[in-house]
C-alpha cells in the first residue's frame, strides 16, 4: 500500500475505538516514523497529538519499557491531578536526589515509578517501535502480557512499528511476529512505499540542485529506502560541488552516481555489484561460445536484468569517472580536483561536436573550394586552433597535412598539433587509445606522445599496487579485483622482471605466493590471477638465459610452489609457447 492510502488507512483506523492494537509494518527505511508523524501532527485528535513512544531497542525488561513511557509522559501530566502531582513530588524532590547517593532509595525511585505506570499511561495511545530489535532478555511474554494487561484494563491503545525485512529466522523473530498477530493486534497495515514517494521525502530532507535527474535515476533504480536515498543524493551533492551543469552532462554523471551509491548503501533488493557495473561495457567471450539454444541459467537472467537496469539509466560503459567514484564510496576519501578533471572533460565533449563540425567545414573549404583564398583559409585556421584540444588526433594530423600546404600555413598547422598535445596532457591520460582500424595518418609528435603514455602506463603495473594495496589494508576493493583478474601471465612476467625496488618485488611476490597457497579464497574474487602469475614463475624459472632472476624466483617459491614451476608439455610432448 503507498505511503499516502496508508496514511489515509491508518487515519481511519484510528478513528475507530474498537481498534485497540494496529500494526504498522513494512520494509526498514520506507518512511513509517516519517508517515506517524505526520499522521501525528495532522491529527484533530488529542489522544493521537500526545501519542507516548516507545522503542524496544536495548530495552531487557518490561519495566525499562513503562520508565520510559512514563519519563516522556511526565512534562504533560499536570491533567492528572493532585494523586499524581503527590508522586511527582516525591519524584522531583526526594527520591531522585536521594537515590545518588543511596541505593536504597534508589530502588524506591524505581518502585514509584512503576506505581505510577497505570496512572500515566491509563486510556493513553502507545507506539512501540522496533518490535524486531527487541533485547533477548525481554520475553515474547512480557511484551503481549504488557500490551494486554494496558489495553484491557486501562483502556490504553497501541500502535506497533515493525520493519518485517529485518525479521530474523535465526532468532525466531518471523514465529513472534506471527504470535503478535494471533494473540493482540486487531488491525495491521502494510506499507510500501514508491520510489517516487520516497524520493519526494528525502529531497525534503536533503535538498539538491540535481534533483530532477535524481529523481528520475532513483525511479529506475526503484529505489524505495528513504535513508539510502538521501546518502545517494548527499554523494551527488559532495561530487557535483554546485556546479551549473547542462543536462546532457547530468545525463551522464547523475546516473551513474546514483546507481553506484546504491549499490554500495545496498538500496536496491536485487542489483549488480561494482564489478559488474564497472564491465557493464566489456563483451563476456563467454557469451561467444554460448550455444543460443541452451537455456539461460537463473545467473545469467540475473546478469540481463542487470544490464537492462544499465541501459535504462543511459550508462553503456564506464570509465575514469565511475572508477573514482567507487574509490570514493570504497573509502571516503574524496579527490575534488580529479572528479573536476572528468566532469570538465565531458563537458568539453559537448563542445567538441561544434569543433568537430567547425574543422570538417574547414577541410571541405582547403580541399574542394578552388575560390577561396589561400590566406583567408589560413586565417580562419588560425582561430581553430584553441579548440584543438577537443579534436581527435586524426582530425588534427588532417588539419595540419592541410595547412603544411597553404603559404603560411606551417606555423599555423605545427601550432595546431602543438595546442592538441598540450590538451591531451592536461587530462591525465593513464592509457592510450590510438586504435586505428583505417589506418589514417598520425602526426609524429602525437605518436611519440603516445609512446611515452605506453612507456609510463608499462613502468607502473597495475597488479604490483593492487597487491601492494592488499597488503597495506589488510583487504581489497573492486578496482583491485578488477586489476587483478584481468592481468595476463605476460602481465605477471614483465612486472617481476623489470620491477627495480628489490623490496617491492619480494612483498608483491610473497603476497601472490599467499594468495596462491589459498586460492580457495581468493580464487573468488581475483578469478585465474593466481594461476597466470605462477605461468609467469615457471617461465622465469626456466629460462636458461635470465639465471640468477630465474633462481630468485626458485628461491621465494620454494618448497610451498615447487611443483608448479616444472614446464608443462602438451600431448606431443613439447613445451607450449607463452
Amino acid at each position: 500500500m503507498s505511503l499516502k492510502k496508508t496514511k489515509e488507512q491508518l487515519i481511519q483506523l484510528l478513528g475507530q475505538a474498537d481498534n485497540c492494537v494496529i500494526a504498522l509494518s513494512g520494509k526498514w527505511g520506507t518512511g513509517k516514523t516519517h508517515l506517524w508523524n505526520e499522521v501525528k501532527a495532522g491529527s484533530g485528535d488529542d489522544k493521537v497529538k500526545n501519542a507516548l513512544y516507545v522503542s524496544l531497542f536495548g530495552l531487557s525488561s518490561i519495566d525499562q519499557v513503562k520508565r520510559r513511557l512514563i519519563e516522556t509522559a511526565i512534562p504533560g501530566v499536570e491533567s492528572h491531578g493532585g494523586l499524581f502531582d503527590g508522586l511527582k513530588n516525591l519524584f522531583n524532590a526526594g527520591v531522585k536526589a536521594a537515590s545518588e547517593h543511596y541505593k536504597a532509595l534508589a530502588a524506591i525511585n524505581d518502585l514509584n515509578l512503576l506505581f505510577m505506570a497505570p496512572v500515566v499511561l491509563r486510556n493513553k495511545l502507545i507506539v512501540i517501535d522496533d518490535i524486531e530489535r527487541k533485547h533477548e532478555k525481554l520475553g515474547i511474554d512480557e511484551v503481549l502480557g504488557f500490551i494486554d494487561e494496558y489495553s484491557q484494563q486501562h483502556v490504553s491503545r497501541f500502535v506497533l512499528v515493525l520493519n518485517d525485512d529485518q525479521l530474523s529466522t535465526k532468532d525466531d523473530q518471523k514465529k513472534l511476529w506471527a504470535t503478535f498477530r494471533e494473540k493482540v493486534i486487531d488491525q495491521e497495515i502494510k506499507l510500501s512505499t514508491s520510489a517516487d514517494e520516497a524520493f519526494s521525502i528525502a529531497i525534503g530532507l536533503s535538498p539538491s540542485k540535481y534533483a530532477e535527474a535524481i529523481k528520475q535515476a532513483s525511479i529506475i533504480c526503484s529505489l524505495t529506502n528513504i535513508r539510502v536515498v538521501v546518502k545517494v543524493i548527499k554523494v551527488a551533492n559532495q561530487i557535483l560541488a554546485g556546479q551549473d551543469l547542462e543536462a546532457a552532462i547530468q545525463a551522464r554523471v547523475v546516473p551513474s552516481i546514483v546507481l553506484f551509491s546504491a549499490i554500495h548503501y545496498r538500496g536496491m533488493d536485487d542489483g549488480p555489484d561494482f564489478k559488474f557495473a564497472l564491465n557493464v561495457g566489456n563483451s563476456d567471450w563467454a557469451d561467444f561460445a554460448k550455444d543460443k539454444n541452451e537455456e539461460p541459467t537463473p545467473e545469467e537472467r540475473r546478469k540481463d536484468g542487470w544490464r537492462m537496469l544499465m541501459r535504462a539509466l543511459g550508462i553503456h560503459s564506464c570509465d575514469e569517472f565511475e572508477k573514482q567514484l567507487v574509490e570514493f564510496l570504497e573509502s571516503g576519501l574524496f579527490e575534488a580536483a580529479s572528479i573536476k578533471a572528468v566532469i570538465d572533460r565531458y563537458v568539453a565533449e559537448g563542445e567538441a561536436m561544434e569543433a568537430r563540425e567547425a574543422a570538417r567545414r574547414f577541410l571541405n573549404r582547403a580541399y574542394w573550394d578552388h575560390r577561396v583564398d589561400e590566406a583567408q583559409l589560413v586565417a580562419e585556421a588560425a582561430d581553430l586552433t584553441a579548440s584543438a584540444g577537443l579534436l581527435d588526433p586524426f582530425v588534427a594530423t588532417e588539419l595540419q597535412s592541410a595547412l603544411a600546404q597553404l603559404p603560411g600555413g606551417v606555423a599555423i598547422g605545427d601550432a595546431f598539433v602543438d595546442e592538441w598535445i598540450v590538451a591531451y596532457r592536461k587530462s591525465n591520460p593513464s592509457t592510450v587509445n590510438d586504435e586505428n582500424p583505417f589506418n589514417n595518418p598520425l602526426h609524429p609528435k602525437i605518436q611519440a606522445e603516445f609512446a611515452t603514455i605506453k612507456s609510463t602506463a608499462q613502468a607502473n603495473v597495475t597488479v604490483v599496487d593492487a597487491c601492494i594495496h592488499i597488503i597495506e589494508n589488510s583487504g581489497w576493493g573492486t578496482l583491485q579485483e578488477v586489476a587483478l583478474r584481468g592481468a595476463t601471465a605476460a602481465d605477471f612476467e614483465a612486472t617481476i622482471r623489470e620491477m627495480e625496488d628489490l623490496d617491492k618485488l619480494y612483498r608483491f611476490m610473497r603476497q601472490m605466493i599467499r594468495m596462491r597457497l589459498q586460492r580457495a579464497t581468493y580464487d573468488a574474487h581475483f578469478g585465474t590471477a593466481t594461476e597466470r602469475f605462477v605461468e609467469a614463475c615457471r617461465t622465469i624459472a626456466n629460462d636458461a638465459t635470465s639465471p640468477r632472476l630465474a633462481g630468485v624466483v626458485r628461491r621465494l617459491l620454494g618448497e610451498t610452489l615447487a611443483s608448479e614451476l616444472a614446464p608443462q608439455s602438451n600431448a606431443a610432448g613439447k613445451t607450449p609457447h607463452r
